[in-house]
């Protein structure tokens, strides 16, 4: 069966297509049959791989879902103020990653991205991952939105290095291979 892995916000800025390259290519690393399906009209996930030039997994734009679903693992990018995309990519899921930036309006716009991944009938496991986040920030989110017992996968910090990545194959994925560990056996 795929596995396949929606990456949705409500909120565009957040990390949606870092995210989903950096997951991509630690599936790759890990030697799995990955590709990364672009639902985002931007196409920001084709344009990463383009400018790459030699990713280890391809990138395929919306219309091409049926060749990306051959894939053992497909991790799906998604446009960000679209409930009704969104929806569509949870259907589409067999897990689902919701990012979100780490400051306080960021969280308070992750109501809405839940209202949909609920409204959209998944039932599968799914978990926050907090992105650029600066100073404990990112601690302090984290440990809020767990009394809300909202589930967390981990916490991306706000480092130089994914500003820079784009059009480039990520080589260090200690952060996210942290903070994916348990969302991705």
């Amino acid at each position: 069966m795929t596995e396949r892995i929606s990456v949705l916000s409500r909120k565009g800025g957040v990390g949606k297509t870092v995210s989903a390259i950096y997951t991509a290519a630690l599936l790759a690393a890990q030697g799995k049959d990955v590709c990364i399906l672009d639902k985002d009209p931007e196409g920001s996930a084709g344009a990463w791989a383009r400018a790459a030039g030699d990713l280890p997994f391809p990138v395929y734009p919306e219309g091409k879902q049926a060749a990306a679903l051959k894939h053992a693992w497909v991790v799906i990018d998604t446009p960000p103020n679209d409930p009704r995309a969104l929806g569509d990519a949870a259907r589409l899921a067999t897990r689902v990653l919701v990012v979100a930036k780490c400051n306080a309006l960021e969280a308070d716009r992750l109501v809405p991205t839940l209202d949909a991944l609920m409204a959209s009938g998944f039932s599968g496991p799914w978990g926050i991952l907090l992105t650029q986040a600066r100073g404990g920030l990112g601690r302090e989110m984290k440990l809020a939105l767990e009394e809300e017992d909202l589930p967390v996968y981990g916490v991306i910090p706000h480092l130089i290095k994914y500003e820079r990545a784009f059009g480039t194959l990520p080589d260090d994925l200690s952060e996210y291979h942290n903070a994916l560990l348990g969302a991705l056996a």
